[in-house]
């Protein structure tokens, strides 16, 4: 697990492998847990949650609002088919993301820089914003492999010419 997303992913998607799947108390409680920064937005949504399901099932002004919305959220229960298909689909995206985080990391360990924000988060828990290019020991081999067979074709690439100029006295076509 390389971060709190993936671990509440994989809670998620347990129903799909015979499991029950995580309540959304038990991923907040996971949540807080793995990360005491989030411990106060956790807490503050548990309590909505408890105030929620203890408030009375009668209507106050500001639910009634919302009633036409909530009738037309659809139950996964009564629709597996369609619960199926968006469950496939979050397995889709969480192996392109976990390919893309992948690749990422790589990249920065070849270029010497923090693989969670590149040096541009103050707040970055890996590198405090210091992690920019080059930041970190690089390792010549591992560059050459990556960055090599760029480099080498950009370098082989006939060079711009830069048109030269006169002056020929002249500030500008208006005569200032």
């Amino acid at each position: 697990m390389s971060s709190m997303t993936d671990v509440m992913m994989q809670m998620m998607m347990r129903g799909q492998a015979g499991m029950p799947a995580a309540n959304v108390s038990d991923l907040l409680a996971t949540l807080a847990e793995r990360d005491p920064r989030m411990a106060p937005l956790v807490q503050q949504l548990q309590v909505r949650l408890a105030a929620r399901e203890n408030a009375p099932q009668g209507l106050t002004e500001e639910d009634s609002a919302i009633v036409p919305q909530e009738q037309e959220i659809i139950e996964p229960e009564k629709h597996p088919a369609r619960t199926q298909k968006l469950r496939k689909l979050a397995k889709t995206m969480f192996a392109e993301l976990q390919e893309l985080r992948s690749r990422n990391d790589m990249l920065a360990d070849v270029l010497g820089a923090c693989h969670l924000c590149w040096g541009e988060d103050a707040t970055c828990v890996y590198c405090a914003g210091q992690g920019r290019v080059a930041a970190y020991l690089i390792d010549p081999k591992v560059f050459e492999d990556v960055i090599g067979p760029a480099a080498q074709q950009v370098m082989q690439r006939p060079q711009l010419v830069n048109p030269q100029t006169t002056d020929k006295g002249e500030g500008n076509h208006a005569g200032l």
